[in-house]
């Protein structure tokens, strides 16, 4: 990846581009898609590209988000470049931050994301986030983490601070980084089940539509949990033993068998969902043959294994698969997906 230093502050628009570092080339691809001559100025090594692009902010944010990029999970855009130093109080930095920022509307929700690239600081991000906080709310703002209208990013960067304020839609995610975080409980089965709560979030599924799921390759059952815990009702189907603790819920039904091999009711769930590890190609086929135990029209949410290194290939060659039977409406690398995305798929009618 070669990274150009160079800043033009006239014709350049810079954003910090937020991806998983094992898949940060396949982010650039995808950003350079929208445009040819985007400049890396920093990879900072930690899944954060600075970048420079001479689009406009809004075209270069609108057609990256009319993409749909699978491996970029967030983006923010600078508006300026301050300077910090150490004589510098978090008040005056908040401040200097705030000046800035051109306009703030009386009730609206604003988010502050601060984020660290590189450098070590004398101050906390929390305590200036703090800060900022409350000039907003003297500003008449309401100040909001979790379903912001605008977000104030900041990136600190040794002695500059990168500050930008967009809608939290402009983001592709509202929470900082694209980083959602779920409270970990003893109690959980499996980690897994994080995944399968971000895909439900960031899909917009409304599980109240939602009665019957097919849960393939379950064991022990994180994902069988989270369906459980929505009262949904579960069939579960793993070769493998489910934990006994969802043997409290009345609409669980656990089927030791082979998911390629279960003959079941046609059309008679309303939801398909498999987190296996197994090659991608063959998990595909196994979900189109159970396909026909799904309600036309019906999500199915699958975790698409990366086991190549021809990644995007095996995406598209994989969709393809999939696309015999379902329509693909979305595909994400979640923050909690590792060498793997996940897939939105709508059986068609």
């Amino acid at each position: 990846m070669t990274v150009d230093n160079s800043i033009n502050d006239k014709t350049e628009n810079i954003f910090a581009i937020t991806a998983s570092s094992n898949y940060i080339n396949q982010a650039l691809e995808e950003a350079r898609e929208v445009d040819k001559t985007l400049k890396i100025l920093q990879n900072y090594g930690n899944g954060i590209l600075l970048a420079a692009t001479s689009m406009e902010k809004e075209d270069f944010n609108n057609s990256l988000l009319n993409k749909r990029p699978v491996f970029i999970r967030h983006i923010s855009a600078f508006d300026a470049v301050g300077e910090i130093n150490d004589s510098m109080t978090k008040e005056e930095i908040a401040g200097m931050i705030m000046q800035h920022i051109d306009y703030i509307e009386k009730n609206t929700k604003i988010a502050v994301q601060i984020r660290k690239a590189r450098g070590e600081y004398y101050f906390n991000p929390i305590d200036l986030k703090g800060e900022i906080d409350k000039i907003l709310v003297e500003l008449g703002a309401e100040a909001e983490i979790k379903e912001p209208e605008y977000i104030i990013s900041i990136l600190l960067d040794e002695t500059s601070c990168y500050i930008g304020m967009s809608s939290s839609y402009m983001n592709i995610s509202s929470w900082s980084g694209g980083m959602i975080h779920y409270k970990k409980d003893d109690a959980d089965i499996s980690r897994a089940k994080f995944k399968l709560m971000e895909a439900i979030s960031v899909f917009k599924l409304d599980l109240s539509k939602i009665h019957h799921a097919l849960d393939l390759g379950a064991a022990p059952g994180g994902w069988t949990s989270v369906l459980l815990e929505n009262k949904i009702a579960v069939t579960a189907v793993d070769t493998g033993d489910m934990d006994e603790r969802l043997n409290k819920y009345k609409n669980f039904t656990y089927i030791k068998a082979n998911a390629s091999e279960l003959e079941l009711e046609e059309n008679s769930f309303d939801l398909l969902t498999s987190d296996v590890s197994w090659n991608a190609k063959n998990t595909a086929v196994m979900v189109n043959k159970a396909s026909r135990f799904l309600v036309d029209g019906s999500y199915a949410i699958i975790t698409l294994k990366l086991m190549s290194d021809k990644v995007r290939r095996t995406i598209k060659e994989v969709k393809e698969i999939y696309q015999e039977v379902f329509d693909v409406i979305a595909a994400k690398q979640l923050f909690h997906n590792r060498d793997e995305i996940t897939l939105l798929l709508r059986k068609r009618s």
